[in-house]
């Protein structure tokens, strides 16, 4: 029988609300964009945030790694040496990655008919998406939900305040990126004044057992999901027209809403299940998940709803435009999104109990799934169904893939 896991229910209503104030700021942010671009500036915006996205996948796996960790020790002193042994570890390979995007940068300007001065401001998000994980992941395996989510306010802010403002005054794509770059760039700032008593606390050592051997598959794991979650975009963007990218791009966003707005489910009960595998709670954590699977079906649930019945209301007041094409795309897109956010779900529970085996099966699901979108475009609808039945696939692998 299951009952109520009172601290999930608090801590996902925490981050209910401060991740929906963030997934509102930031749907006013797209919204704003797609007011006062072109679609042909808003498709070279959304394509610019392909590669924020890319570094998503280390960014999770980052913050993922970090809250396993600080759960189980469990304390300030210990928190404090898992935070500057990462930074330690973290900087080289940062300014490699740097390095590296910098010169990829110069063909990828050519192909994708993209300024590179846009690249070269893009390349801010790689510092903010390797160092903030680090402080978020102490925040989150310290179950900090309200600091974990204001920092998140704090970019969100900053990013639709200073890219509202440049592109006002005529910056155009350029004000959009640099918004964006800045906020996270402030984020990562005040994410140390959180975790200030840290300074004053005496240094202890972490246990971190086989962080290594835990380290690649959460990683592969996460790849799988955030490359899925933005291969559509990606692929879209090289296969159809600008227009049609466009418009695509913006039902896409919206229906991605799906993912954001339920994730904090999935993040409140990560340092939970972490905590209950670490005592042999085998009851409880179960009990922990259904109560996480119940508030995410409820989710989902209304986001499908109002998809449904008033995708042309949504479009219209997310863009400032009558778009039937997104509008009819936008319910489509919602069930494909609504499926991985299931997978995301299960696949972090069973990573919370160290089951990682068979990690690397999801790069023939991913593999395949892109071979599906490529294969199935001759229109953007078969496109868009073809992107849904991947989506049911990558959530039938998270169930009997992961051991």
């Amino acid at each position: 029988m299951i009952s109520f896991d009172k601290k999930l229910i608090k801590g996902s209503i925490i981050l209910l609300i401060i991740f929906n104030l963030y997934a509102l700021l930031n749907f006013i942010f797209q919204s704003s964009m797609a007011m006062m671009l072109s679609i042909e500036d808003y498709g070279i915006l959304a394509a610019l945030f392909y590669f924020p996205y890319f570094l998503n996948i280390f960014s999770e796996a980052i913050q993922t790694i970090i809250a396993k960790y600080t759960t189980s020790n469990n304390s300030i002193e210990k928190s404090k040496n898992i935070f500057r042994r990462a930074f330690r570890r973290i900087s080289k390979p940062t300014f490699c990655i740097f390095i590296v995007y910098m010169i990829l940068a110069i063909p990828l300007s050519f192909i994708l008919d993209i300024s590179y001065g846009l690249f070269a401001i893009n390349s801010i998000f790689i510092f903010n998406s390797f160092f903030l994980p680090i402080n978020r992941g102490i925040m989150q395996g310290m179950k900090r939900f309200f600091s974990l989510g204001f920092n998140l306010l704090v970019e969100a802010s900053f990013k639709l305040g200073l890219a509202i403002l440049f592109v006002f005054i005529g910056w155009r794509v350029y004000g959009g990126i640099l918004g964006a770059t800045l906020g996270g760039a402030i984020s990562l700032a005040s994410s140390f004044l959180f975790l200030k008593e840290m300074n004053s606390a005496k240094e202890r050592t972490a246990k971190t057992p086989d962080i290594y051997g835990y380290s690649t598959p959460v990683f592969l794991v996460t790849f799988a999901i955030l490359v899925f979650y933005t291969a559509d975009l990606f692929i879209v963007q090289l296969l159809f027209s600008k227009e049609i990218a466009g418009n695509y791009a913006i039902a896409s966003i919206l229906s991605k809403a799906v993912f954001w707005g339920t994730q904090p489910i999935s993040k409140a009960m990560f340092p939970l299940s972490a905590e209950n595998t670490a005592k042999k709670n085998r009851k409880t954590n179960n009990n922990t998940f259904y109560n996480s699977f119940a508030l995410l079906i409820f989710g989902i649930l209304a986001c499908l709803s109002l998809f449904y019945f008033f995708p042309g209301q949504i479009i219209s007041l997310f863009s400032g435009k009558d778009i039937a094409l997104s509008a009819s795309l936008l319910f489509i897109l919602g069930i494909s999104t609504s499926f991985l956010s299931i997978a995301n779900l299960i696949l972090l529970f069973k990573i919370s109990q160290g089951k990682t085996k068979g990690a690397l099966s999801f790069f023939l699901v991913l593999v395949l799934s892109i071979a599906l979108l490529i294969y199935f475009s001759h229109t953007i609808y078969e496109f868009s169904y073809a992107f849904l039945t991947a989506s049911a696939l990558f959530l039938w692998s998270s169930i009997f893939f992961l051991r």
